[in-house]
């Protein structure tokens, strides 16, 4: 004899159990949240299980994966922190000395993680310094000519550039390429 109500919608049909332990502050905010949603617990459960999996999806289309995801957030929180300080001026992105700061804490974010060089040796600097220019102005040229406004016939990566410049705007048509050249040039050929 089944227990609870039958199940509805999308949830019909479902006859695997799952049972675990959670802490009761989490199983009162489950239930809170099925109840404002008019699903069972258990179907709450299931709900954000499964929207747990598609965020992560999202997360990989966005950033490629967790940990870059991660990295990119603790620098949106830099950035974020940095404009709560008493001697932050505006946006970081408009003001040159909050500008400073911003690169310097990124920076010093991912230096903070930089891979140890135990099995192989460090890769040519010329090679890297290449690579790097080449995609930071790879990017910035894709960003300048996109075209803002969302078009179905373009690739996933051209209207993430679309989308990129429309968010920018002025910021992205001063992107200088030149800059990136010859900050890399300074880059230690050994």
């Amino acid at each position: 004899m089944p227990k609870g109500p039958a199940p509805k919608g999308e949830y019909v049909g479902k006859s695997s159990v799952f049972s675990t332990r959670i802490r009761p502050d989490l199983k009162e905010s489950l239930e809170k949240a099925a109840k404002k949603s008019g699903r069972s617990l258990s179907q709450e459960v299931e709900h954000r299980l499964r929207r747990s999996f598609v965020e992560d999806d999202k997360i990989a289309d966005a950033f490629g994966d967790r940990r870059t995801f991660r990295i990119m957030r603790m620098m949106a929180d830099a950035v974020t922190l940095l404009r709560e300080q008493p001697w932050a001026t505006g946006h970081w992105l408009d003001d040159p000395r909050d500008f400073e700061v911003a690169v310097m804490t990124m920076v010093g974010l991912l230096e903070a993680v930089r891979p140890k060089d135990i099995d192989e040796p460090y890769p040519s600097r010329w090679l890297v310094k290449t690579d790097a220019t080449s995609v930071a102005s790879g990017l910035w040229e894709a960003v300048k000519r996109a075209r803002v406004g969302i078009d179905p016939r373009l690739s996933r990566f051209e209207q993430r550039m679309s989308i990129a410049k429309e968010d920018l705007g002025p910021v992205a048509d001063r992107a200088d390429l030149d800059v990136i050249k010859a900050l890399f040039d300074g880059v230690d050929d050994k």
